[in-house]
């Protein structure tokens, strides 16, 4: 007997059940190879010159990024997402998020900030993102992982305009 329409049990239930498995599976495995701290040289940027001048970032960004390193670290709860970010030349940010879903929010130094996650798979995550500092010029960041150890970024603005870079997990 279902407990909880009171009927036999039958197909009906085994789906149903079959559906909530696959939405617990989803929810706790999709994007879990990220999970974990990373870190990122600027040395590991390409085209960096390049993508920030079209980017509209102003020049005192750009050279103090310039030799940055940055740390990234994904956490999970459900279906919200942490994304806690850090630089050895800023403040630190905390972002939450889900996938799909729009977020307003400032960056680390407080300028204006949207952007969207959307998990596509365990080992694909789209950002589409805009930002004060960037003049609000539209850009995506695709982050794919190469192996359990490393994730590369490929930054595009809506002119072609790209930007790589590679992350190395800490933790």
């Amino acid at each position: 007997m279902c407990i909880t329409c009171n009927h036999q049990q039958n197909k009906h239930h085994v789906d149903r059940l079959r559906f909530y498995i696959d939405i617990v599976f989803f929810l706790n495995i999709n994007m879990a190879k990220f999970i974990g701290k990373w870190k990122g040289e600027s040395s590991a940027f390409k085209n960096y010159d390049n993508f920030s001048k079209a980017s509209g970032m102003p020049d005192e960004m750009i050279e103090k990024l310039r030799n940055s390193t940055i740390y990234v670290e994904f956490k999970q709860d459900g279906d919200v997402w942490t994304l806690d970010f850090g630089s050895n030349v800023g403040p630190d940010k905390s972002y939450k998020f889900k996938s799909g879903e729009e977020v307003t929010t400032t960056d680390p130094w407080g300028k204006g900030l949207k952007f969207t996650f959307t998990i596509d798979s365990d080992e694909k995550i789209t950002q589409v993102e805009q930002s004060e500092s960037m003049g609000w010029k539209t850009f995506t960041v695709i982050k794919v992982m190469q192996g359990d150890d490393k994730f590369s970024e490929r930054l595009a603005l809506e002119d072609g305009t790209e930007m790589t870079c590679e992350f190395t997990r800490i933790s």
